[in-house]
């Protein structure tokens, strides 16, 4: 049995094999991966020579799986969870201090977390801990360690990983002075006198004024962009109305809060990592630290 060309198979090799199906294309794949495309192509060519069959189907749409590929996938993906299992467990008996840790944070957050750090955490935090922060919106899958904590506007959905709510994050109406000059405060009789800034698929805005019945004409949002820096900018520089967290406007100069309520809307920030961090102290501990840190700076004033 321990004869069978199965044991021979380099795990580097099927590693790539589920990446490559998952994203589809060789190129996606291997991002996901952090390897070059030309090695992401070596190592599906030299699985399908070490089995002699083709596991995909190549087509103008990228890499689809054949029938001999989906069948091998679905082994694979068992292999892939046993690998993440094992390293989860050997992590765990090592029982050693975390020397890197990576958080996946919302751009909305991004900006603040490291002062945070550095200000409430503890002046030696940052020289004993290295940060790889991943800065996105989109949810990282967290039991495939693509991070080891992670701050969303959602519950997670996953009900092994560790959950902790912080709070809601306060967002305010502001424009620049400049703006405030030429066309007044923002008041539900003048609405359809002003313009917004939005973002283009986080539209905080919208839905906040939708909340409240304020009625927008889709040409009322002179920029949209995911950019948190690019809205700020063109608050300043006088383009429109703008929805940002209540921390990151305090740094602004000749900024002004339009509406008479200033609070437009509440997000919600849950704290989550990954479940192996219940058998590391040193993730555990720097998870609680930041959870205590974050609501903190996130409690009304």
């Amino acid at each position: 049995m321990l004869g069978h060309p199965g044991f021979d198979l380099d795990w580097n090799l099927v590693r790539t094999f589920v990446a490559v199906a998952r994203a589809g294309s060789l190129a996606a794949g291997a991002r996901s991966l952090g390897i070059t495309h030309p090695t992401a192509a070596r190592h599906i060519q030299q699985l399908e020579e070490a089995l002699s069959m083709a596991l995909f189907s190549r087509t103008t749409q990228g890499l689809v799986l054949n029938k001999a590929g989906e069948r091998l996938d679905t082994a694979a993906q068992v292999m892939h969870k046993s690998a993440l299992a094992f390293q989860a467990t050997s992590d765990s008996l090592r029982e050693l201090p975390a020397s890197r840790v990576r958080i996946s944070v919302a751009e909305i957050l991004a900006e603040l977390l490291p002062d945070l750090m550095l200000c409430e955490m503890g002046r030696s935090e940052p020289g004993q801990l290295a940060i790889d922060m991943v800065v996105t919106d989109d949810a990282v899958n967290l039991l495939e360690r693509d991070a080891d904590i992670a701050l969303r506007h959602v519950r997670p959905e996953q009900q092994d990983l560790v959950c902790r709510r912080l709070g809601s994050l306060a967002m305010g109406v502001f424009a620049h002075k400049s703006y405030v000059d030429s066309y007044g405060l923002l008041a539900a009789e003048n609405i359809s006198q002003h313009h917004f800034i939005d973002g283009l698929s986080r539209d905080y805005f919208a839905r906040g004024a939708a909340q409240r019945d304020l009625p927008l004409q889709e040409q009322q949002f002179v920029l949209r962009s995911d950019s948190i820096a690019c809205q700020r900018a063109a608050v300043r520089a006088g383009w429109g109305i703008g929805a940002f967290p209540l921390w990151m406007v305090q740094s602004e100069v000749d900024w002004l809060p339009v509406y008479e309520s200033e609070q437009l809307i509440e997000i919600e920030i849950w704290l989550v990592a990954r479940p192996e961090i219940r058998n590391n102290e040193h993730l555990q501990g720097l998870f609680n630290r930041l959870g205590e840190s974050l609501i903190k700076r996130l409690a009304p004033v």
